[in-house]
This record gives structure tokens, sequence and C-alpha cells, in this order.
């Protein structure tokens, strides 16, 4: 009875796993300060190349990697 409950245990993890990557996926790098930190909802293309704050982040990611 244990093994196929730990089979069984071990199954819906894995589905489990494969449920959360398919709803929650990371931010791609260079956008993840306006996903998470900034307080516009939405920016017009021209503004997010030239935002001050997006440059900076990137700038200091490429300073530690």
């Amino acid at each position: 009875m244990s093994e196929s409950y730990g089979k069984g245990v071990s199954n819906f993890y894995r589905l489990l796993q494969q449920f959360k990557s398919t709803l929650i996926q990371e931010a791609p790098e260079d956008i993840q300060l306006c996903e998470f930190e900034c307080h516009k909802a939405e920016c017009a293309m021209g503004d997010w190349k030239k935002c001050d704050r997006r440059l900076r982040s990137m700038r200091e990611a490429q300073k530690h990697n």
C-alpha cells in the first residue's frame, strides 16, 4: 500500500510542478524591474527604451555578471 501511495504522491508532485511551470514563468531579465517595481501600469515602447530606472538596473546587473 505505501509503495503505491508513494508513487501517487510522486506523480502528483511532478504534475503540480509542470502545472506551476506553465502558469508561473520568470520574467525576462530586461523587464523584471518594470514588472515588479515600477509604478506605471504600461509604457509606450519609446518610454521603455529610454527609461532611466530600467537602464540603470541593466547596468548594475551587468556589473555583477
